[in-house]
């Protein structure tokens, strides 16, 4: 079966062509990925080191210096005065190079457009925002820990491409929501290697694309989708022991791999008033008890039990993180246990994220006991296989 996308005119002139490698799922044109940078700001300036092309009601012309663009009502600014008469959508590419946005470097083009919000999009080849997602999902690794890069690439690359929304205005968000995108990458010569050497490739279950959810640290075992989220079992994203013949966990090294968070009993149950207020909009004055009712066959909470003096409350899957948050935001894991120390309580766990899919820490201590990026994905994406899209 042929995917199809459906790409906006002006983004012909940042697509990078290829020639189709397999007959399954081939494209024949390097797909362009849309991220959302910016939704109801009040102004933006953009500018670019050569110049940028301007469109915006069927008309087009070249702008040298800073560009000024405020929205209510919309009005473009340029060093030769005023746009007449602007309208959406606008369109922005640089001449050359990249376009900086509010001083930061982006690759590909701009869409500036009005649904309910103003939304300022990113149109940018998958790998040139590879490389901008690279150094800050997993960093800069040393040359020895390329593989796990590798890994990284193709499960974004992966992720990217299964959540691609035709009918939005955008596929994807540029923080941890989806992918932490900052924009043109470095000069980082590892991961510009990892990105090229993996170009196109990307994993397929049962002729789809795989939704290739990761998560910092696994704690030593990964977990089943369905535990973490709504939704139906994925075969592809089951729950795998991260370790390898001598039984030690590949994510042991991780700075998260055991934490711990102390509160004084005042604060603990503060916060835990204030959370049910928040996911519940009830606002009790007295935690009578907490329970865990429920645990994962990886030992992750499932259920939680709260109960109050206007009632009981239960939470589950990864809902269960927010309940404890507090200035240094949730929990890092559902992999906790919870003590009474005098008076502080005291919760105590392994991992950090949802544990789902590949764990990044794992993978790079994998990459240095020689395991190579096919090994790593197939290690933790079970069932698929690779295939060179583009």
């Amino acid at each position: 079966m042929k995917l199809l996308v459906r790409l906006p005119v002006f983004l012909i002139l940042i697509i990078v062509s290829c020639a189709p490698l397999r007959p399954l799922l081939v494209r024949k044109e390097e797909p362009v990925i849309r991220i959302i940078l910016k939704e109801n700001p009040k102004s933006v300036t953009i500018s670019s080191d050569f110049g940028m092309k301007l469109q915006t009601r069927g008309k087009s012309g070249t702008i040298k210096g800073e560009l000024h663009i405020s929205f209510s009502p919309l009005k473009i600014l340029t060093s030769k005065g005023k746009v007449d008469n602007p309208r959406y959508p606008i369109f922005i590419l640089p001449v050359e190079g990249n376009l900086y946005l509010s001083g930061r470097a982006y690759p590909g083009g701009l869409k500036i457009l009005k649904k309910s919000k103003v939304l300022v999009v990113n149109h940018v080849p998958i790998e040139q925002y590879l490389k901008g997602v690279l150094p800050f999902e997993m960093g800069c690794l040393p040359k020895n820990q390329i593989e796990a890069l590798k890994a990284q690439a193709i499960a974004a690359r992966s992720y990217a491409m299964a959540n691609k929304k035709t009918k939005n205005p955008y596929d994807l968000r540029a923080t941890i929501w989806d992918q932490v995108y900052l924009g043109a990458g470095g000069d980082d010569e590892v991961i510009e290697e990892a990105v090229e050497s993996t170009r196109g490739i990307v994993g397929i279950y049962n002729g789809k694309i795989i939704n290739a959810k990761y998560s910092s640290t696994c704690g030593g075992i990964t977990e089943d989708n369905e535990h973490i989220w709504p939704g139906e079992r994925i075969s592809y994203l089951r729950s795998v022991r991260d370790s390898g013949w001598d039984g030690k966990a590949f994510c042991r090294f991780s700075p998260h791999y055991q934490w711990e968070r102390s509160y004084r009993k005042d604060e603990f149950f503060g916060v835990v008033k204030k959370q049910i207020k928040a996911l519940f909009g009830k606002n009790p004055n007295k935690i009578r008890w907490i329970r865990i009712s429920q645990r994962t066959k990886t030992d992750r909470v499932r259920t939680i039990e709260i109960n109050t003096d206007i009632g009981k409350f239960y939470l589950n899957k990864d809902q269960i993180r927010q309940l404890f948050a507090d200035f240094r935001g949730s929990v890092k894991s559902l992999m906790f246990r919870i003590k009474v120390k005098g008076n502080r309580i005291i919760i105590s766990g392994r991992g950090y994220g949802h544990g789902v899919g590949m764990c990044q820490y794992g993978a790079m201590e994998m990459a240095k006991e020689n395991y190579n990026y096919k090994q790593i994905i197939h290690h933790y994406y079970t069932g698929i296989r690779l295939v060179k899209h583009w």
